[in-house]
């Protein structure tokens, strides 16, 4: 991805400095995006007054029928209901593809109004003039700015401004069916890697499939796996101090050991042999048969479990914490949390599209959409002002919001470290999980690309 990224990059390099004075909050320009907005502010609440025409189009990955999608689509329609002047052009495609479809639009120029922006690509959208400064939406409304969690905006400020609304936090964790655990002789849910890795060769020698995942598609390995089994091992310094490029290296011996930890679990059996033919679709189902004792995937899934998920699986499935690797510098007790995705606004926006822009954001990223997240059991941006407690429909959805209570959130690799560093570790993750490079030689190959990046 981060050859695509460069591509595009170069592609704009003749256009950058007229792009630079569209870019968002930059102080650069004759013309700040900050005072074009402000001063049509007055236009903009005539036509707010009048009712004018105005169309949005906007670019997301509310696949409708998916968790997230399901609370989108119901606070839209009450949207469009109160707002029936504001007409929404929109694009939907897989999250998935999401990525690559950006910054293809980004390279042609043909941004939409509103899109979908990953946290480790705001820093190129923002230096290439991309995507425009938020602070200005968000600071209209206090009480709405000030509603969101403390740090959730962390993935989308570039040198002190914010360039994305983030609209949901996803946290990872293991799903296990305690039967399952109890027929292989596991009575309780290891609490070191050590024990874990004993507990995976029981429900092997049991017949059923220890750890169901789903890595046709790479990100899982790296992101509901590597992301919380690497920070066991190195703890926070050590991920700062890679982010920003303060001394540490992939090669330390710290995160060494976090891969070798995986190689370990995968050299003890653990994964289903078709691990990286296998989508993440098809991993949920698996878990869903009884055919697989764990499945560690996100709180985007748990909607799904609640929803189509037998009755026998509901009532044995519990949430835990990837266990802690011995000599680690993390704390076992915390889970990756973060807002991977956030809606951005392009810098090229007409100004006259304003308070209609915000009045979509406020609805889409706000305490209703909270609300309606709540209800599917998913975490989010916003302390909701509703929940789903006393629901017996939400049976995981309860036992998650009771797991994830008072946990410390540490990163997602994917939503900070850039796209060229993640193709190679996901890559080689793959690589890894079925025997075909080592621990030290992964860690080599992305410390190389991390030098370059």
């Amino acid at each position: 991805m981060r050859k695509n990224s460069k591509r595009w990059l170069s592609i704009l390099l003749a256009g950058t400095m007229s792009i630079m004075a569209l870019t968002g909050c930059s102080g650069e320009s004759s013309e700040k995006p900050a005072a074009r907005a402000a001063e049509s502010e007055s236009a903009g609440a005539e036509e707010a007054k009048d009712d004018k025409e105005v169309t949005l189009s906007l670019l997301n990955s509310m696949t409708p029928g998916e968790g997230t999608a399901i609370s989108y689509r119901a606070v839209l329609s009450k949207f469009e209901e109160e707002n029936p002047n504001i007409h929404l052009d929109e694009e939907t495609i897989a999250n998935a593809d999401m990525a690559t479809k950006v910054q293809t639009l980004a390279a042609a120029d043909e941004l939409p109004d509103i899109f979908m922006l990953k946290g480790q690509m705001v820093k190129n959208f923002v230096e290439n003039g991309k995507v425009l400064c938020v602070d200005d939406i968000l600071n209209e409304d206090p009480e709405w700015r000030d509603s969101f969690k403390d740090g959730i905006f962390s993935n989308y400020i570039v040198d002190g401004k914010t360039y994305g609304i983030p609209y949901q936090i996803t946290n990872t964790c293991v799903f296990y069916n305690k039967d399952l655990f109890a027929k292989a002789g596991v009575e309780n849910f290891p609490k070191t890697w050590d024990e874990f890795i004993e507990a995976v060769k029981k429900i092997k020698a049991s017949g059923v499939t220890p750890i169901v995942l789903g890595n046709k598609a790479k990100w899982n390995a790296e992101s509901v796996i590597m992301s919380t089994l690497g920070n066991r091992c190195t703890g926070d310094e050590w991920y700062q101090s890679i982010r920003d490029k303060n001394g540490a290296s992939f090669t330390d011996p710290e995160f060494v050991a976090s891969l070798q930890a995986l190689a370990n679990l995968a050299d003890a059996g653990a994964f289903n042999t078709d691990v990286n033919s296998l989508d993440n679709i098809q991993q949920r189902q698996v878990y869903m048969n009884g055919e697989a004792a764990m499945s560690i995937d996100g709180s985007w899934t748990i909607v799904e479990f609640d929803n189509n998920a037998p009755q026998e699986i509901l009532e044995t499935t519990e949430v835990a914490a990837l266990p802690m690797v011995d000599g680690g510098k993390g704390n076992p007790d915390a889970i990756t949390g973060g807002s991977g995705w956030a809606y951005a606004v392009n810098a090229n926006i007409d100004p006259a599209k304003l308070p209609a822009v915000k009045k979509y954001l406020r609805a889409v990223a706000g305490v209703e959409f909270a609300n309606e997240m709540a209800k599917i059991g998913t975490n989010t941006v916003i302390e909701p002002t509703e929940n789903n407690e006393g629901d017996p429909s939400k049976v995981v959805a309860t036992k998650f919001n009771e797991f994830q209570k008072g946990r410390q959130y540490i990163p997602v690799y994917d939503h900070q470290l850039s796209s060229g560093i993640m193709d190679v570790m996901q890559s080689g993750l793959q690589e890894l999980l079925i025997g075909r490079i080592s621990a030290e030689e992964l860690a080599q190959k992305i410390q190389e690309e991390y030098a370059r990046d």
